[in-house]
C-alpha cells in the first residue's frame, strides 16, 4: 500500500508538471513543444505559483490540513481547466516524444533501462549522507504534519519558533512535501526519499537526452554523449562537497536541483542564446526555470549570475553586445529579486515572527 501511494504520489506530480508545461507552451506560444521541456517548464512554472500561494497561509498559521485539502482540490481544478482549454495542443508534447520512440527505439529502451537501474540504486543505497542534512530536510516535513503547521516548530525540541526560519520561509519545496504527505495520508519519508529524488531523477535525465539530441544527429552519439554525462557524475560522486555528490546520495535536498535538472536546463539555454541571443523560447525557458528554483534552494541567486559568465564569449564574437548583456540581466533577474528579499528579512523591513 505504501509503495501505491508513492506511485501515486510520483504520478501526480508528472500530471501537474505537464498540465503546467502545457500552459506554460501555450501562454509563450513555444515552437517547439518537447516532452522534456514542457516537463520541466511545468514543474518550474508550478514551483513559481506554489511558493507564492503558500507564503501567505504559512505566515497566517493556516493548518496543514487545510493547506492540503485547498491544493489537493484547486490542483485537479488547474489540471482539468489547462487541458480543456489547451486540448488541441496538449497532445502535442507526447506526440513528440512518441515519433522520437518510434524513430529511435535502441535508445528510447536504453535510456528506460538506464533511468529503471538509475532508480533502483538511489531508492535502494542513494540515502547516505555523513551530516545532520538528512534529520534536518526529514524532520521539517514530519514536524508539519504531525503540528498541522509548516515551519512554526522547531524539529529538533518540539519547541514553537519565535520566527520562521529566513533561509526556508521561501524555500517551499518542503512544504509542498508536507502538503502532498498529508494529502495523500503517507510518511514524509516516502514522499522525501522516494518521490522527489525519483522526480528530479527523470526530468533532469529528459534534458540531459534533449542536450545530446540537439548536439548530434546521430543515434549513438546520442547515446554515448547521455551515457558519457552520467559517467562523469557518477565518478565525481566521490567528494561531499562536490555537486555531483546531491545527484546520488543527497538527492532528497533543495540543492539537488542544481546538477540534476537546472544546470542542464542552464547549459541548454546557453547553447541557444550563443547560436542567436534572440532565441525568445530559449531565453523565457531559462527566466521560469531559474525563478521556479526558488521553491527548492536559494542558493541559485549565488551560482545562476556566475553560471551567465558562459555566455561571455558570445560577448566577444557576436555583434550584438548589448543584447546578450541583456539576456545575463533577465537571467539574473530573478536573483537579485530573491536577494533582495532575503536582505529585507535579513535587515528586519520585513518580519517573519511568528504570532
Amino acid at each position: 500500500m505504501t509503495a501505491c501511494k508513492g506511485i501515486l504520489i510520483f504520478l501526480t506530480y508528472l500530471i501537474l508538471f505537464y498540465a503546467f508545461g502545457v500552459l506554460y507552451n501555450r501562454v509563450t506560444r513555444r515552437k517547439e513543444r518537447d516532452l522534456a521541456v514542457t516537463l520541466t517548464a511545468g514543474m518550474f512554472l508550478y514551483a513559481v505559483f506554489f511558493l507564492l500561494a503558500v507564503l501567505a497561509p504559512k505566515y497566517h498559521r493556516v493548518p496543514l490540513n487545510i493547506i492540503s485539502i485547498f491544493w489537493g482540490i484547486g490542483g485537479a481544478v488547474c489540471a482539468v481547466l489547462i487541458f480543456v482549454f489547451c486540448r488541441k495542443t496538449a497532445l502535442e508534447p507526447l506526440r513528440s516524444a512518441a515519433s522520437y520512440i518510434r524513430k529511435n527505439p535502441v535508445n528510447a529502451f536504453l535510456f528506460a533501462v538506464f533511468q529503471i537501474v538509475q532508480l533502483g540504486f538511489v531508492e535502494l543505497f542513494g540515502r547516505w549522507s555523513s551530516s545532520n542534512n538528512p534529520a534536518n530536510y526529514v524532520a521539517y516535513v514530519t514536524t508539519a504534519v504531525f503540528t498541522d503547521e509548516l515551519g512554526t516548530t522547531e524539529p529538533t525540541t518540539g519547541l514553537l519558533r519565535r520566527e520562521f526560519v529566513r533561509k526556508m520561509f521561501t524555500e517551499t519545496y518542503l512544504d509542498q512535501s508536507a502538503v502532498a504527505a498529508k494529502l495523500f495520508r503517507v510518511h514524509p519519508l516516502i514522499e522525501v526519499r522516494w518521490v522527489i529524488p525519483a522526480v528530479l531523477l527523470l526530468l533532469g535525465n529528459l534534458v540531459v537526452l534533449l542536450i545530446a539530441r540537439e548536439l548530434f544527429e546521430e543515434k549513438s552519439k546520442q547515446w554515448l554523449f547521455f551515457a558519457g554525462y552520467q559517467a562523469a557524475v557518477a565518478c565525481t560522486t566521490g567528494s561531499y562537497l562536490g555537486g555531483s555528490f546531491y545527484y546520488y546520495f543527497r538527492n532528497y535536498e533543495g540543492k539537488t536541483i542544481f546538477p540534476t535538472v537546472l544546470l542542464p536546463i542552464f547549459f541548454y539555454v546557453v547553447w541557444h542564446l550563443y547560436q542567436d541571443c534572440r532565441d525568445r523560447d530559449a531565453l523565457l525557458y531559462g527566466i521560469i526555470s531559474i525563478a521556479g528554483s526558488f521553491h527548492f534552494t536559494g542558493t541559485t541567486m549565488y551560482l545562476i549570475p556566475v553560471a551567465c559568465l558562459g555566455l561571455v564569449p558570445a560577448l566577444f564574437s557576436r555583434k550584438n553586445f548589448g543584447r546578450v548583456v541583456l539576456d545575463v540581466l533577465l537571467l539574473s533577474l530573478p536573483c537579485v529579486i530573491s536577494a533582495a528579499l532575503y536582505v529585507a528579512f535579513a535587515k528586519g523591513w520585513i518580519s517573519l515572527a511568528i504570532r
